[in-house]
């Protein structure tokens, strides 16, 4: 993620608050003071965040691009992920880090183009993270026909379809620049965050309740305590679930709230609330490539002889590989 359609609505926010003056922010607070500890604080974390999401991302393709086994259709998704948030880092944070420290006025045809470049990221961002769900489910609820069925061709033509429709949300946010809220607002909200939270909730639901019934087929082939054995196994999914959902709600929650108050009542949202969320939801382009690909093993390995080398990362996989527990399961496999 990411950074989707809200995003944009932020810095509308604030400049169709104070038109007379956009560097201006809500109920008195202004930017470009280099002696507020709250502008110091959110560039500072925004330069982290930036190197973190360049990096982790950039991880991913190297990644994809070099292993032949990491591509599988699950991974197309997790790369045009990862597309979108180097574009976030490299398009969206730095204009708004600068906003940040210099208050300076931006143009009308640059604030455009930035609101045009957050929306689309940020919408790819979301539409990518319910797209790996949705390939999940079917994986795993009709496993005997997936593979005819879900091909790279597919896939790839999925992913395009995704870009088309954020380009379309960008491209309505600009057509539409003058009209007031909360309809622009709310059509945002519902299709790109409200939307995608319900499927993510039902397939993964789904899938959630597949990896119970693995866990209890394989207890009953062990040899020890089943009772523990499920207990841990489930444990291990459930604890998988909160961190997948709970990276997304929190990172995309806040913004998106904002946005609907914002949408009416406009002197309701203040500088401080803005900006915490855009912290929030820029942050989702930090945990994407922790959740969804580290959580894959041959990402993992990937990463490994990248960051370290082939023998020493081989060293490394071995000790690793003596203390792994044999019943481990985890949905780490379902992504």
């Amino acid at each position: 993620m990411a950074s989707p359609a809200a995003t944009a609505e932020k810095v509308q926010a604030m400049n169709q608050t104070n038109s007379s003056k956009p560097g201006l922010l809500q109920n008195g607070s202004s930017t470009g003071d280099l002696n507020d500890p709250l502008n110091i604080l959110s560039f500072s974390f925004l330069l982290l965040i930036m190197t973190m999401t360049l990096f982790g991302n950039a991880l991913v393709i190297l990644a994809f691009k070099r292993n032949t086994k990491i591509r599988t259709v699950t991974n197309y998704f997790v790369v045009s992920l990862a597309v979108a948030d180097i574009l976030i880092a490299l398009v969206s944070m730095p204009i708004w880090a600068a906003y940040l420290m210099s208050g300076v006025e931006l143009k009308q045809g640059l604030l455009k183009v930035w609101t045009f470049m957050d929306i689309l990221c940020g919408v790819a961002s979301i539409i990518n993270l319910t797209a790996i769900s949705i390939e999940r489910y079917f994986c795993i609820t009709y496993p005997l026909s997936y593979h005819t069925t879900m091909t790279s061709v597919k896939a790839i033509t999925t992913i395009i379809i995704i870009w088309i429709f954020s380009i379309i949300m960008s491209s309505l946010k600009i057509i539409l620049w003058k009209l007031p809220p909360p309809k622009y607002e709310l059509m945002v909200v519902i299709s790109c965050f409200f939307v995608p939270l319900i499927i993510m909730c039902t397939t993964y639901r789904f899938i959630f309740k597949t990896a119970r019934f693995q866990a209890r087929q394989i207890a009953l082939m062990i040899n020890g305590n089943v009772k523990n054995f499920l207990l841990a196994s489930e444990m291990r999914a459930a604890k998988t679930l909160a961190v997948v959902m709970g990276a997304f709600v929190i990172s995309w929650g806040p913004f998106f709230t904002i946005n609907i108050v914002y949408g009416y009542c406009t002197r309701c949202v203040t500088s401080d609330s803005v900006v915490v969320a855009k912290w929030m939801h820029y942050s989702n382009s930090v945990f994407n490539p922790i959740v969804y690909a580290c959580m894959n093993k041959e990402f993992r390995k990937a990463f490994c002889i990248i960051l370290f080398g082939r023998k020493r990362c081989c060293r490394l996989r071995g000790r690793a590989e003596t203390t792994t527990d044999q019943t481990e399961l985890s949905l780490g496999n379902h992504f």
